[in-house]
């Protein structure tokens, strides 16, 4: 089965504090859908999203009640006057007459198909031109993948569910599905879920609560809003620091982001003494508390590491692409060839747990090294991480398939979760400014 991967963890590290302001009714009722793991009424938690947020409001004696609906139904109901709103939705999905929440947690989107399906394509419109896709035709997608499916609506198939996309991609109906890996896997039994491959994933999209527009609502906004930020400011020990030391992974690209996260400390008073350390090593001193930040990292690889805050907003996206020598096929097929031998690093492996990758791995942690190791003929495949759009770069010297789609966030150590707030709107107020370059 697809490994089902959340990220829900910063919900645990809130505290009970008394909040003012608001008067907390004691039971906020919500629409939701069949959307297993994240929300099912035939899951013991209700699905992991809606424990997530029941599990914070909890402490302030709130409690939810959730009915479960096919998704348009429980948006139109939502309106009605007995619901706070619908959750959990994509930003996307977020009708006009709401608001959304603050981001309650992550959910994964990509393209999918069966194993034994080996395609051929250079990029996500070119894919969408060649192959039947099959769709949710409920679903507001985020606005970049909306434009491709309004584009291309001639090879696109409706489904009312991931669990009929599975039906149609298992009968051939379609080349491909576009779902969440993690509800596709909880749908399909594990033979066949085994038969299903990554083709291509999109950058991990938030997950919100959809409130009906009112003042009550606004409330309740703020309400959830200042959970977290009063969390951020809980510690009363904290001395706002004066130098901090931090890390960052020596790799073509790297010095916009050097300079950038330079600039925002120092407009907080804060000077940076910076060190290039190997990816993985880096991110271990930072959750050791051995260093209080890095520079710049892929957000969706942070959760396993407790002590490791990622700081919004997100400084870019990112994409990681299959660099191959212009003699060899460059297909997904590559990745699945125990023959095959491909550089990668250990990272960039951690963000594709749902691709089919059986070929032998080749860890190189000096990745200014990759270009000119696959030029030098010691390898024909490499898994690269560039800014999203950079890749082509690559491209006179190299075959490319862009695999997935990732966030990019500065990242620091837990103990500066006071000067988290005063971060987050520095880099905001800066980030229209910032041109990234490649980074991996």
């Amino acid at each position: 089965m697809l490994k089902r991967v959340l990220h829900w963890a910063w919900v645990a590290l809130l505290v009970a504090l008394p909040l003012t302001g608001f008067t907390a009714t004691s039971t906020w009722k919500i629409a939701s859908l069949e959307w297993p793991p994240y929300a099912s009424e035939h899951m013991d938690n209700g699905g992991d999203a809606i424990a997530s947020l029941r599990d914070l409001l909890a402490p302030h004696d709130i409690a939810i009640e959730v009915d479960y609906l096919p998704w348009e139904q429980a948006q139109l109901r939502a309106a009605a006057g007995e619901y706070v709103g619908y959750f959990p939705a994509w930003p996307s999905e977020v009708r006009s007459g709401f608001i959304a929440s603050a981001p309650l947690g992550f959910s994964h989107l990509g393209i999918l198909g069966k194993s034994d399906n080996d395609l051929d394509y250079r990029n996500l419109i070119h894919l969408f031109e060649q192959y039947k896709v099959g769709v949710v035709a409920s679903y507001v997608y985020p606005t970049n993948i909306q434009n491709v499916l309004d584009a291309y609506g001639e090879t696109l198939h409706y489904a009312s569910s991931e669990r009929e996309l599975v039906n149609m991609l298992n009968r051939g109906s379609v080349d491909l599905i576009l779902a969440s890996p993690e509800v596709v896997g909880h749908f399909s039994p594990s033979k066949r879920a085994k038969k299903l491959k990554m083709v291509t994933q999109f950058a991990d999209i938030p997950l919100v609560l959809a409130l009906k527009q009112n003042d009550t609502n606004r409330a309740r906004k703020g309400f959830l809003d200042d959970l977290l930020q009063r969390h951020l400011h809980s510690n009363t020990a904290f001395t706002r620091p004066t130098h901090l030391v931090g890390t960052y992974i020596n790799t073509p690209g790297v010095e916009p982001f050097i300079h950038f996260i330079e600039q925002i400390y120092a407009e907080l008073g804060i000077s940076l003494k910076l060190e290039a350390v190997p990816a993985r090593r880096g991110l271990v001193l930072l959750n050791a508390g051995l260093s209080d930040l890095d520079v710049v990292r892929v957000a969706a690889n942070m959760a396993r590491f407790k002590n490791v805050r990622v700081v919004e907003p997100t400084l870019a996206l990112g994409e990681h692409i299959l660099l191959c020598d212009k003699a060899v096929p460059c297909n997904l097929a590559a990745l699945s060839k125990p023959s095959n031998k491909i550089l990668v690093t250990r990272g960039a492996l951690e963000s594709l747990t749902n691709f089919d990758i059986k070929a032998k791995l080749m860890f190189n942690e000096k990745l200014r090294r990759t270009p000119e190791l696959l030029k030098r003929y010691e390898f024909e495949y490499a898994i690269f991480s560039t800014v999203f759009g950079d890749g082509q770069q690559y491209a006179n010297d190299f075959n490319i398939l862009p695999l997935r789609r990732f966030r990019l966030n500065h990242v620091v150590n837990r103990r500066l979760d006071p000067l988290v707030p005063e971060l987050q709107r520095t880099i905001q107020a800066k980030l229209d400014d910032f041109t990234p370059n490649s980074v991996h």
